[in-house]
């Protein structure tokens, strides 16, 4: 081997090494963010009453989802319009967790709903709840996921303050990605701002 191609191979090996080290992950700033392009309208925590552009995009129906209490699977195509309202996707007798616009916190009216959870959880003593955070669809896709997360959390950790196992629940987040209810409108995104629980 010559010193030329010596040459040539340390500095083909230095190079690969430099632009190998300039792709890590980089952190986001969401300051530069559009108020518009935020979950729901505007960040977690800000307080201020902000206009939002509705995200664009078709969202579909979903799967298969929870069970009814006789055991049946639920899809939106044999979930009545009053099953939905009273139990969103969760499994029967739990019922879903509702949030405020942007929100993360748990609204004092949704206090009797999670005791109930609560209730039936310990008496059931079931060995896995899977805990599912949903969003309106304003928003972006990341930015939703996350927030459905926290929502989830939440849930979770008032469940376990009230005695349930928190090795046995696990969260997910949906995001805006699986809407129950289809409209573009104030109820509809009301309906979609939610937690489920959801039994094997």
């Amino acid at each position: 081997m010559t010193q030329e191609t010596f040459i040539k191979i340390v500095l083909c090996c230095v190079l690969t090494t430099f632009i190998l080290s300039g792709c890590g992950k980089k952190s986001v700033n969401s300051d530069g963010i559009s108020q518009s392009r935020k979950p729901e309208g505007h960040l977690i925590g800000d307080e201020t009453s902000q206009s939002f552009d509705e995200a664009d995009g078709n969202f579909g129906e979903g799967g298969l989802e929870s069970l009814d209490s006789t055991g049946t699977y639920l899809s939106l195509d044999n979930m009545g319009d009053e099953y939905k309202q009273k139990y969103g996707r969760s499994t029967a007798p739990l019922l879903p967790i509702y949030f405020a616009f942007d929100s993360v916190s748990i609204n004092s009216t949704q206090f009797d709903n999670l005791n109930s959870n609560g209730r039936y959880l310990l008496e059931k003593k079931s060995p896995t709840l899977v805990i599912e955070g949903n969003c309106d669809e304003r928003g972006t896709t990341d930015y939703n996921l996350a927030l459905g997360e926290l929502r989830a959390i939440s849930v979770m950790k008032y469940l376990a303050n009230l005695g349930v196992d928190p090795g046995k629940m696990t969260t997910t987040s949906y995001g805006s990605e699986r809407p129950l209810f289809l409209g573009r409108d104030e109820e509809s995104w009301v309906g979609n701002r939610r937690v489920d629980l959801i039994l094997p």
